[in-house]
Order: C-alpha cells, then structure tokens, then sequence
C-alpha cells in the first residue's frame, strides 16, 4: 500500500506560487529524503502533507486517507524544524516525550503509568532511557534531538517526518541519527520523510531522493538525484557534493545485516 499520494498539489500564499504541480508517490516501509535550497517549498510540503496547511490545488492521501484523518488516527508522527522548549525550564527528557502524547492524555490531565511506560519505550528506542529524568535543556544538541525523535515517536506512529533533523550537531552525531532511523525504519516497517540540505551524508541512507524547489525536479534513486544536471536545475548553478564515505559504509553494513 503507498504511505503519500500527492497529486497535482500546488500552494501559493497570495501572487506568490511556493509550490507548482507536485507529484509524487512513496510506498510503505519507504525512507524518503527530500533536498533542495532555502525558500524552496519544503518545509511547506511537509505541513501540507501534515494537515497544517491546505493545498491551493491538488490532494494529498496518506495510507488512503486525508492529512487530518490520518493525524486523528496517530498515523503521523512529526520532528520539527524547530520546537519550542525553553531550555532553562526544568523539565526531563520523559517529560519531554510524554508532550507527544497529550492528545491522548487530555487538557489539564495527568499522564497514567501507561503512559509513562510508553514514553520510556519511545525513550529506550532512541537509546536514551538512561537519561530520562535528566533536565532537557543540561543535554547535548545531539542528546536533545534524540528525545524529541522519541517524542515524535511516542504514539507508535507509522509515518515519521522530520524536518531538518540534525542542524546543530556534529558530522558523527548526525550521522549516528540517521544510522540509528535506518535502524528503525527496518525494525518498525517505519516510512520516514526527512528533509535536509546535507545530499551527500543522506545519499548513503535514504531509498528515495526529491529535489524540490517550488516544484519537483526529481524523485528516484538518490545515487542518480546526484548528477549535474538534477543539481543544476535544482540550485540554478555548477554545485559540488560531498560525500560522507561512512555514512554509505553503515548503509551498505545494514542492506548485509
């Protein structure tokens, strides 16, 4: 069964078009990771695809269904680009995840040991259980998206989408996230939409490339997303790539696995 069907999607914000003519399909069980400059437009396809915003033309069904429904059935889980946590607040990481789960728990509720157990769950999948009543804002960049990964993840959702997922971390830390999605995405059947501007450490992780810049200039293998031609009309000039050799060592030592 495909994850996302988008089709015919176009956005604009008053004259101003930020997305032309989108096209694209994504199986189940698929990593999908989506490239293109700033101002490009994909942010804004990923709140599309989440219900936030409504396309001016087009559809968009996720698993057969619209944005809203899927979101009311905890199809989705969502890692934004930024979230807003004040870091001098003293709450811990398990507080942080259980955040991921107040739909379910209900306005001025508590939470119930279940759902303690699930956002511990969500935490040990992520490999931070052991730092889950340490303060949010005392761990490091990388530590702290990790948790909110966990957060996203809390309601056993079956589509992950992240949003620039490793700005503020170091190359090893970023690559170690994304080995540790590849990870989950084969153990969880998980489809994962991840936006970054890092092409060369993506291409040794994801399944699918989509060069976006207010339209789609390419979707399909991310060894072939790398040619200079899709680059050329993706950022308008000559770019030069570079890729991280390790990150598509690890790749190719999970494919063996």
């Amino acid at each position: 069964m495909n994850a996302i069907e988008i089709e015919g999607l176009s956005y604009s914000i008053g004259n101003k078009e930020v997305l032309k003519d989108i096209n694209l399909t994504l199986q189940e069980g698929r990593f999908l990771g989506i490239v293109g400059p700033n101002g490009g437009g994909k942010t804004t396809l990923l709140k599309i695809i989440l219900g936030i915003l409504k396309p001016s033309t087009g559809t968009v069904r996720i698993k057969g269904d619209s944005p809203i429904n899927a979101i009311k059935k905890g199809l989705m889980g969502y890692l934004p680009q930024a979230l807003r946590i004040d870091l001098n607040f003293p709450a811990t990481s398990i507080n942080v995840v259980l955040t991921g789960l107040y739909g379910e728990i209900g306005y001025m509720r508590f939470p119930s040991r279940p759902h303690y157990e699930m956002a511990m769950e969500a935490l040990r999948t992520m490999g931070m259980e052991e730092l889950a009543f340490e303060i949010f804002g005392n761990l490091s960049a990388g530590q702290q998206q990790r948790v909110l990964a966990a957060r996203a993840l809390v309601g056993h959702p079956e589509i992950l989408i992240l949003d620039e997922p490793s700005t503020g971390i170091d190359v090893v830390g970023q690559e170690d996230f994304y080995h540790l999605l590849k990870r989950l995405q084969k153990r969880l059947n998980l489809t994962i939409i991840m936006v970054s501007h890092d092409i060369g450490a993506l291409t040794g992780y994801v399944d699918e490339m989509a060069c976006l810049n207010r339209t789609l200039h390419y979707h399909g293998s991310p060894v072939h997303a790398l040619t200079e031609d899709v680059l050329s009309r993706l950022y308008g000039r000559k770019v030069d790539i570079m890729l991280h050799s390790d990150a598509c060592e690890k790749c190719a030592r999970l494919k063996r696995e």
